[in-house]
């Protein structure tokens, strides 16, 4: 594939990410700026450590490297989207995409409404708008887009709604077999997802590369079951309440008494069998009127995230176990006086956010899960 076969690829590691557009990465043990040329969160991807696959900057003058690829396993995962619509290209023109093989490239960057879409496609008789989206958030079988709540994506289907055409997720993940909506992630981009489905062709590939990432060795089409996305996709479920403290402090905490909370930063878990967004809006308040444990900790600490988990199941417990094996420590008692549980508040010294272990376990319930829903169908 020429796209790839004319790339010089650099050896690197992940660092740390200074903003949405721009990291810290080492190259033989230096550290370097490297643009990196997607907005998505890749908490799965970007963990320090992570091995990079770079090329020199399309800034040049400005950042000498940029961000074209991260490891997950034993698989690359190509992270600049712009990269995405290039191989999209070749493999329409090598007719090796099933449902696009009778359309011809017409045009790119197309703009149309308030948004610019990726190609204009047409099999001689009628034209076609395509929007392509790279996925990178996926599990062992399942993929879902966005990674990050996407105003941008949810104006590309209202628009194409309205102008009629295709929106392709592509995912960089050759054991995917099914995609949907990331309905955990962004509510609102998932509600237009369903609202515009019998206007909109969705579709969704995986590729799967070779080992230098020179060519395209698989493009597979994956099943969208929208039958679980109805039953999965409403407002209940679990939540991780990401909290920081920049300095000790002693906290009256209800019946509990006065708790010395150490510099750092807590997880607290908590759930909502109803009216889940209500719940966390109101997490996000420092001035409330307190009811909960969380409540107090809450009018000190900074809001770093909330994290839900959308599912029908009471994992409240069962999650809560989980986090105990990867914290520091525990406020023993917090939040949990009306279960058996030693905790829900569980305190880490750094940002769990760059833990392995604590992202694994949110895509678990996030990616893994609902496999079982699928299975059941």
């Amino acid at each position: 594939m020429t796209v790839l076969t004319n790339l010089v690829k650099i050896e690197g590691f992940f660092r740390e990410r200074i903003n949405r557009f721009l990291c810290h990465v080492e190259i033989q043990g230096k550290n370097n700026l490297a643009y990196l040329p997607n907005p998505g969160r890749l908490w799965e991807l970007l963990l320090p450590g992570t091995p990079l696959l770079l090329t020199t900057s399309r800034f040049k003058g400005k950042y000498p490297y940029t961000v074209f690829a991260a490891r997950k396993n034993a698989s690359w995962v190509i992270l600049d989207t712009q990269m995405t619509n290039l191989i999209i290209e070749e493999l329409l023109l090598e007719k090796r995409i099933p449902f696009l093989k009778d359309y011809t490239l017409k045009g790119k960057e197309v703009k149309l409404l308030k948004s610019r879409f990726d190609l204009l496609l047409s099999d001689g008789r009628k034209d076609l708008l395509l929007e392509i989206k790279t996925c990178t958030l996926f599990g062992s079988r399942l993929s879902m887009f966005p990674d990050a709540p996407s105003e941008r994506g949810r104006r590309h289907l209202l628009e194409l709604s309205e102008l009629g055409g295709m929106c392709l997720f592509v995912v960089m993940n050759p054991e995917s077999e099914y995609f949907l909506p990331a309905y955990h992630v962004d509510p609102v981009f998932t509600s237009t997802f369903l609202e515009v489905k019998d206007r909109v062709i969705f579709k969704a590939i995986s590729l799967g590369f070779d080992e230098a990432l020179e060519k395209v060795i698989s493009v597979k089409e994956l099943k969208i079951p929208l039958e679980v996305l109805y039953k999965a996709f409403k407002p209940s479920g679990v939540y991780l309440l990401l909290l920081e403290l920049k300095t000790d402090k002693r906290i009256s905490v209800g019946t509990l008494g006065e708790i010395l909370f150490n510099k750092g930063f807590y997880v607290y878990v908590g759930s909502a069998i109803r009216n889940l967004y209500q719940r966390l809006k109101r997490h996000e308040k420092h001035k409330k009127r307190i009811r909960w444990h969380i409540d107090y900790l809450r009018e000190y600490a900074d809001h770093l995230r909330i994290i839900p988990i959308l599912t029908p199941e009471k994992i409240e417990c069962e999650l809560a176990q989980n986090l105990k094996t990867l914290a520091q420590s525990i406020i023993p008692h917090f939040g949990s006086s009306d279960c058996n549980c030693k905790s829900h508040l569980f305190y880490f010294e750094e940002t769990p956010l760059k833990l392995k272990d604590f992202i694994e376990l949110i895509n678990f319930y996030r990616l893994e899960k609902p496999l079982e829903l699928i299975a059941s169908q």
